[in-house]
């Protein structure tokens, strides 16, 4: 009998449930190949829907019986398949197949909340299995299963040994087969959806490929933006160039977990972007991913991004992107362009992505298969961290552990881009760093040669009210022309930005920014104020952090309430950037009393160690890379029981 997995939608086409199990199982086994686990892959594959080989599966998809979607548990059969088929050397291999088999529809937790062991449950399933086994070699001979079986165990042997090298706590190990398990998981997930649209649509799949050809291309791409600043002689300039010469050269290294420490102004995004194509055309590698905390920083960065990717080698995945795409659709009365974005979304499968935080976190531990489809694009790929310093303390060791198994065990290279390098070593589980762990090499001359202004503690004990910070922040304006004023509310800022624009008069213009805008607002205040510096015109802004990093804009003087020094850095990235005014610009550090922080305790703990390193007077520079790893490793320490993600006690 040929069952059938799929029915076109008009009814006309029939897919086969061998068919399908062997599309998937290609598909999967090239996408787990990356990480030499091919033949698990394949095995995933080729059994992941064996309990649609019975009676009871052809007649539900024909509509010739009673039941109903979820009703028929097709995920069980090879997972018990593959479990009775292996011998006791082959039962780790057999028990991961069988595992991503089981949650190829969606994830679960092995043991449950009461203990009990739910994968011995799922595969005692005895519903129409004498049925399906005997049906099994429809899609696969015993022989040829026994073959693959045989080398999927060698592969997990290999696996289980690179897991083993880089643990350090049983914790680790566990850990790192739970990422396993799910990468495995994300690679049949692709595969099985991809396949099932391919025949809904009547498509063909196509994936862009990335190839030493498409890496020649960008680098000459790159090659011809960086000519662009070839004839200029200052120093800024020839300190902008040494560090992208640097982090070119370094691709020439075997790389697992770098960083990448560039002042602000050094230009990090191309430098890493450089970095990222030499190291993919030399050591073969299959996507670069490049993600940022905040969309003002992927926003600003991904037009750079795309020029030297290519319009049609390149995603940019946030919701921003997604609003433009589907407001373009309406306009046109079309609906292909935004089904084409969605589609490379869900799977990442560009050369090159652009994405924020949430998403790369979300990939790599959000428990929708939605997300979970993702992390295999991971493998293989150059993942550039932008300002990994605004990392939430509660995900801090659970990313470091990610990291090192995407760089450790699937062959990816991490760089942490950011002038505000987190102390990574004083976590319980850290980053397995390189040995060579700067890119740059030496960077205290970069921050010597880039430093253009200077944080100046003005933090009373008992704090300003908002009448006196509005009072100080208009004295420092008229001494300087134009200010910053960065605050960690949105109420902070609202309240300040009326209290300053009422006592202002039409001395200066006075503009408020928020994350309450909408994304286009926001652009065109931003840009309203870029034209108004340009032009040495008065102005003052009053804003949350959401312009503290990756936005190029420039005052003459900023003024930042009291919060984590890592900000603190960030903000003062905004002071002279360019050092188009000369000498050292002030960045004034307050303390807003009346600043209600609610729940966002972690500024109000950043704020307390902030103050004290000011208190100490210890550091000429407090934004010198000292002052800041200082500030993160007492940071890391104080809390230390945070940087774990919490679990609710009946989870645990």
């Amino acid at each position: 009998m040929n069952y059938t997995a799929h029915i076109s939608r008009d009814g006309k086409r029939e897919q086969s449930t061998r068919e399908h199990c062997i599309n998937t199982a290609e598909l999967c086994a090239g996408y787990c190949a990356q990480f030499g686990a091919e033949n698990i892959g394949r095995l995933a594959g080729l059994l992941h829907d064996a309990g649609k080989l019975c009676g009871d599966f052809e007649s539900y998809i024909r509509n010739d019986s009673a039941f109903r979607r979820g009703d028929i548990d097709h995920s069980y059969a090879g997972a018990r398949y593959i479990m009775e088929t292996a011998s006791k050397e082959q039962a780790g291999a057999a028990r991961l197949i069988a595992r991503v088999i089981i949650s190829h529809h969606g994830l679960h937790d092995w043991v449950d909340d009461k203990c009990r062991d739910y994968f011995g449950a799922r595969i005692s399933n005895d519903t129409n299995y004498a049925e399906i086994r005997a049906n099994i070699p429809l899609v696969a001979g015993a022989e040829e299963i026994a073959c693959l079986l045989e080398k999927a165990a060698a592969e997990y042997k290999e696996l289980r040994r690179r897991i083993k090298s880089i643990s350090k706590t049983t914790t680790d190990a566990a850990f790192y087969f739970g990422m396993l398990e799910r990468m495995i998981e994300s690679a049949l997930i692709d595969a099985d959806r991809s396949d099932t649209a391919s025949f809904m649509d009547g498509s063909e799949l196509c994936e862009t490929a990335a190839d030493s050809r498409l890496w020649e291309q960008m680098k000459s791409n790159m090659e011809r933006r960086l000519a662009r600043f070839s004839d200029r002689s200052d120093e800024i300039s020839l300190r902008r160039k040494s560090i992208s010469d640097r982090c070119a050269a370094h691709a020439g290294s075997e790389v697992h977990i770098c960083r990448m420490i560039v002042p602000t102004g050094g230009g990090k995004t191309l430098s890493s972007m450089r970095f990222a194509i030499e190291y993919s055309l030399a050591h073969g590698m299959q996507r670069i991913v490049y993600t940022a905390p905040f969309m003002s920083i992927l926003e600003q960065n991904s037009d750079e991004l795309c020029a030297v990717a290519g319009e049609e080698n390149f995603i940019e995945h946030h919701s921003n992107a997604l609003s433009e795409i589907i407001a373009d659709a309406e306009s046109e009365g079309g609906s292909e362009q935004l089904r084409e974005y969605e589609l490379h979304t869900e799977r990442w499968d560009k050369p090159v992505i652009a994405s924020t935080m949430v998403q790369l976190l979300n990939a790599l531990f959000l428990g929708k298969t939605s997300a979970v489809r993702r992390m295999h694009r991971l493998a293989r790929a150059v993942l550039i961290i932008d300002e990994v310093q605004s990392l939430p303390l509660k995900c801090v060791e659970m990313f470091g552990l990610a990291a090192n198994f995407l760089a450790y065990v699937c062959g990816a290279a991490v760089v942490l881009c950011t002038a505000t390098q987190p102390a990574s070593e004083a976590v319980r589980h850290p980053m397995l760093l390189d040995e060579k762990e700067s890119m740059t090499g030496d960077y205290s001359a970069d921050f010597a040669a880039f430093r253009r202004n200077e944080i100046v503690p003005s933090v009373d004990p008992y704090g300003y009210s908002y009448d006196e910070a509005a009072d100080f922040c208009l004295g420092r304006f008229n001494e300087a022309g134009d200010l910053l004023v960065i605050v960690n509310t949105k109420a902070a800022a609202l309240r300040l930005y009326d209290l300053i624009r009422e006592r202002c008069g039409s001395g200066a213009e006075v503009m408020h920014l928020s994350t309450n805008m909408c994304p286009q607002h926001r652009r065109d205040r931003v840009e309203r104020l870029r034209s108004l510096l340009s032009g040495k015109k008065p102005v003052i802004c009053v804003t949350t952090q959401l312009i503290e990093a990756g936005v190029d804009i420039s005052f003459r003087c900023v003024v930042r309430s009291l919060a984590g020094l890592g900000s603190i850095v960030q903000a003062a990235g905004r002071c002279n950037r360019h050092g188009e005014n000369g000498g050292l610009c002030p960045v004034y550090v307050v303390k807003l009393k009346e600043e209600r922080l609610g729940s966002l305790r972690e500024i109000a703990v950043s704020q307390d160690i902030t103050q004290q390193l000011l208190g100490r007077g210890d550091y000429p520079d407090l934004s010198s890379p000292d002052a800041v790893t200082d500030y993160f490793r007492e940071l890391y320490i104080k809390e230390r029981g945070e940087l774990s993600y919490p679990v609710p006690e009946n989870e645990t």
